[in-house]
């Protein structure tokens, strides 16, 4: 895809700039909806399933997942140095998204469409990953594939096509998208801080590293399998206090002065949240939506806004620093899971005043972001260099 110069159009130049844009403007749909949904006002079946789930579905295939494959096509670019889709490649990508999100409103067959999408991003960057023999990173479209096939599961469910609870389809795709938080995020954050703070001394253990890792995803596999028992409870609250211990050896408390790296922190330490919450619903003591809700809005929200700041700052050519806008966009994400928590305490008219603000301060910070990386999107790099 080329203007009349015969410079490839900037919009389709490289992955994250088309969806990152899409993950936030779809974002903002998905959570007016459901507003409407909780006023009561809202379309209530949408393409024949029921508006609630819609809005988690697309909170996680149309929001999460868009961001993670302009994540993918950007950073396989990166790690292999092979090209990944730009021009005409991408802008099929797109329209690909557009009719996964459009066509099962229209017809429940069409949303195969949707199912493709996923294993299709898989592909192309598996390709690429296995050309350079970097199994490494492999995880990555193996995941976008088995995200793709729950997907699919979904649809199957919804449709009646199948006896599986869609909401437990639903939960498991979310735990998969905080595994891959964990393990992308544990290699870039503590990164980005050493190289934020000069001669900031952190503890960084790789076995560590990976034990945590082995509990996290032991904790969620339990909790699939085994919900509702104290050895699931257990393994899930030693995954958020081991998770506790990684994150404080990247010395996340030295960011407070740097917003774009202290957002990173401030949205992985839902994580262990999550798990530990995750270990008193198993046992009673609290609702599953709470811990959901921290992996959800607090940590992908979080880790989300924060990655499509920076990376959109660095690969359009832009100095690595957050000014009022982005430590804005910043705040009103951890606000909007504060307050969701807080929401998760009230009752009647309170619930909805509170759920509706948390929905306001989610729609803001997108909103935002739309507002000022919108034109840096569009147009080419500052320096002059492709992407």
């Amino acid at each position: 895809m080329k203007d009349i110069n015969h410079r490839p159009i900037s919009l389709f130049a490289l992955g994250f700039r088309p969806f990152y844009l899409l993950a936030a403007f779809w974002s903002v749909v998905a959570i007016l909806e459901w507003l409407m949904e909780l006023s009561g006002s809202g379309l209530r079946n949408i393409g024949s399933i029921p508006g609630i789930q819609w809005h988690a579905h697309e909170m996680i295939f149309g929001f999460a997942a868009t961001v993670i494959t302009g994540f993918a096509l950007t950073a396989v670019r990166s790690w292999t140095g092979l090209d990944t889709p730009t021009g005409a490649a991408l802008m099929l990508l797109v329209v690909l998204w557009f009719a996964g999100r459009l066509g099962p409103l229209l017809s429940p067959y069409l949303a195969i469409l949707d199912v493709l999408f996923l294993p299709t991003i898989a592909i192309v960057i598996g390709k690429l990953i296995t050309q350079r023999k970097m199994t490494r990173n492999l995880f990555l479209p193996f995941i976008l594939s088995v995200l793709g096939m729950l997907n699919g599961l979904f649809y199957l469910t919804a449709y009646g096509r199948i006896n599986i609870d869609a909401n437990s389809i639903l939960i498991v795709s979310l735990f998969l998208i905080v595994m891959i938080e964990i393990m992308i995020g544990g290699r870039v954050i503590p990164s980005f801080t050493a190289n934020a703070i000069v001669g900031l001394h952190q503890f960084r253990n790789k076995h560590f590293s990976t034990w945590v890792l082995i509990c996290s995803a032991s904790a969620f596999l339990l909790w699939i399998f085994a919900r509702d028992s104290w050895i699931t409870a257990l393994v899930c609250i030693l995954a958020g206090l081991l998770q506790l211990l990684l994150q404080w050896g990247w010395r996340p408390l030295a960011t407070i002065s740097k917003p774009i790296v202290w957002i990173l922190h401030a949205a992985y330490l839902w994580i262990p949240l999550g798990f530990i919450f995750l270990g008193l619903s198993s046992l009673g003591l609290l609702s599953i939506y709470v811990a959901l809700h921290a992996f959800g809005i607090g940590a992908t929200g979080g880790l989300i806004i924060g990655m499509i700041t920076r990376t959109a700052m660095g690969h359009t050519g832009r100095q690595l620093r957050a000014g009022m806008i982005e430590t804005t966009c910043y705040g009103l994400v951890q606000v909007t899971a504060i307050i969701w928590m807080l929401a998760h305490l009230t009752t009647g008219v309170w619930f909805q005043i509170t759920i509706g603000l948390a929905g306001v301060c989610w729609c803001l910070a997108f909103g935002l972001y739309i507002y000022k990386y919108l034109p840096w999107l569009i147009k080419p790099r500052l320096d002059g260099q492709a992407g």
